[in-house]
């Protein structure tokens, strides 16, 4: 009986034994897990506030380079003549264009003539842009202008017509191959005449000949 009682008393022990040591198991286990929880997450908080400011900075500075750009595109005048519907000065931007500038002046007139103009050239502060009519020359006047839209490609390297009714003396002179002396004997011609009524009359000027003549043809218009 007594041996009875002491394996009760050992297994009772026992038991206590193991039931202490899983309780202190379960204890560390638990101490284990809360020690290795993250405390908090205000890094990727504060890193995604600091790509909203960098964010920010780069809008920032692509506006201020936008705005630069804008300043760019500067006003300026062009005067805008001949076979246009509302000639004069025309109020434009760095960007534009002559045909931008004839649609400011109302578009062409009926009897324009489109084909002497470069349309896509850039318009320049001061500009004159002149739109011949059909079958006109371009005025000499505008011809040697600077800046003046006179014809399509190639017209740069031509010589400005002259009128000989109306230039001056040295206006005439800027024929090819007239000084003053001869610019001053058709002028004397024109008066004497009452003017010139074709060109071919130029020979009957003394010191224009034939050869002269068809030279500066091409240059003249009466």
């Amino acid at each position: 009986m007594d041996r009875l009682r002491e394996l009760l008393e050992n297994s009772n022990r026992q038991a206590w034994i193991i039931i202490g040591l899983g309780f202190t198991t379960i204890i560390a286990l638990s101490f284990l897990l809360l020690s290795n929880r993250p405390v908090s997450s205000t890094q990727p908080e504060f890193a995604s506030q600091s790509f909203m400011s960098g964010s920010g900075m780069t809008a920032s500075s692509s506006t201020a380079v936008t705005t630069s750009q804008t300043s760019v595109n500067t006003t300026m005048y062009v005067d805008v003549k001949g076979a246009v519907k509302q000639p004069g000065m025309k109020k434009v931007e760095s960007t534009m264009r002559v045909i931008d500038a004839v649609q400011l002046a109302g578009g062409f007139a009926s009897n324009a003539d489109e084909k002497q103009v470069n349309l896509a050239q850039k318009l320049t502060d001061s500009q004159v842009v002149y739109i011949p009519k059909r079958g006109e020359q371009v005025p000499a006047a505008v011809s040697g202008t600077s800046g003046a839209t006179a014809g399509g490609a190639g017209s740069e390297s031509q010589a400005p017509q002259v009128n000989l009714n109306t230039a001056d003396l040295t206006g005439l002179q800027q024929l090819d191959g007239v000084g003053e002396k001869k610019a001053q004997k058709i002028l004397d011609y024109r008066q004497e005449h009452g003017g010139f009524k074709s060109a071919d009359e130029l020979k009957n000027v003394n010191g224009f000949g034939d050869k002269t003549l068809e030279r500066l043809k091409p240059q003249i218009i009466v």
